[in-house]
């Protein structure tokens, strides 16, 4: 009996179960919400919850784990060795940010095969500049298109080396170009967004995703240009409608990001009871509505506007804010 159990946990860990599942989920014609979570017991509670997969964020781990902002920092093994434990510790698909891979197009390789290893179903791969850094910091950068073409294309060599090998993962490819500040027209840079993710998905992306979408106009012209799955990320900001799935699923999407929501509501709930302990106030059990930190607030207690003080200050007030146009 317990050769049977253990043969029954063996599959139920299965290198193939996770990636099944996602496929079964963008296979369907629903828009499935993503949670970002940042450890294990994130992950429990996404299920916990019903929600049917969950998302390993670089943003969140990078501010739970090393108490940074997301500026590139984090690195490959220590996203791989903290995913692990994340999918380990949940029986529904999790998606790891795998940033621009870490380097090269051979870090790239390592990336992808790691993190199937790791257990992820699927692994995101952009095309920001090493080192990146979150999509709403200052300074976002993005390679050139071939670059973005070439590195990509790396990520679906792994994914198919991984699958040779019995373990599954699929490719998210993510282009960051709506997020550079420049001087070009928005809607040369759509264009180039579009043209660039058409690409992706000829070259074999099992899903594409197009970062800073800034209107329900450009969420539908970017699905009426591509027939693979794709992905739509939200942060709650000050003036931004959140999208619920079924939303964003009338508009094509198959994936509907929430990648640092919890963090936010971990923050606001942690400062809220330091600060009633303070007060020497009594902490009620009763359950209470949930609430988020301001979205400032939020980037102001990860980190980002001390790393950007320190990058003033060691490059003579020359912040990173060039932009690489193709």
């Amino acid at each position: 009996r317990r050769q049977d159990q253990l043969a029954m946990s063996n599959i139920d860990r299965s290198p193939l179960k996770f990636s099944l599942q996602l496929r079964s989920l963008l296979a369907g014609q629903e828009c499935t919400d993503l949670i970002g979570c940042h450890d294990a017991i994130g992950a429990k509670l996404i299920e916990g919850a019903g929600f049917k997969a969950a998302f390993f964020s670089g943003f969140a781990f990078s501010a739970s784990r090393l108490g940074m902002p997301d500026v590139g920092v984090a690195t490959y093994s220590e996203m791989a060795d903290a995913g692990r434990d994340v999918c380990n510790a949940v029986k529904i698909p999790v998606i790891g940010d795998g940033d621009t891979g870490y380097g090269g197009t051979l870090n790239v390789r390592r990336t992808v095969k790691g993190f199937a290893r790791a257990g992820f179903a699927a692994v995101s791969i952009e095309d920001q500049c090493f080192p990146k850094r979150c999509a709403y910091a200052s300074g976002v950068q993005v390679v050139g298109v071939e670059e973005a073409q070439e590195r990509i294309e790396a990520a679906i060599r792994a994914r198919d080396e991984s699958r040779d090998e019995g373990w599954d993962i699929l490719l998210i490819a993510r282009t960051d170009r709506l997020k550079v500040k420049g001087t070009r027209p928005r809607a040369d840079v759509l264009q180039e967004t579009i043209k660039l993710c058409r690409r992706f998905q000829e070259a074999g992306a099992d899903i594409v995703y197009a970062e800073g979408l800034a209107n329900q106009e450009e969420m539908e012209i970017i699905n009426r240009s591509l027939q693979v799955p794709t992905m739509l990320a939200q942060v709650e900001r000050p003036g931004v409608h959140i999208f619920s799935s079924g939303e964003a699923g009338a508009m094509g999407f198959r994936l509907s990001l929430r990648g640092v929501t919890l963090l936010n509501c971990y923050i606001a709930a942690v400062k809220s009871t330091l600060q009633a302990i303070k007060n020497e106030e009594q902490i009620s059990t009763e359950p209470r509505e949930p609430y988020l930190l301001p979205f400032d607030e939020l980037y102001r207690t990860v980190g980002f506007n001390e790393a950007y003080e320190w990058e003033r200050q060691g490059l003579g007030g020359g912040l990173r804010d060039s932009v690489t146009e193709s």
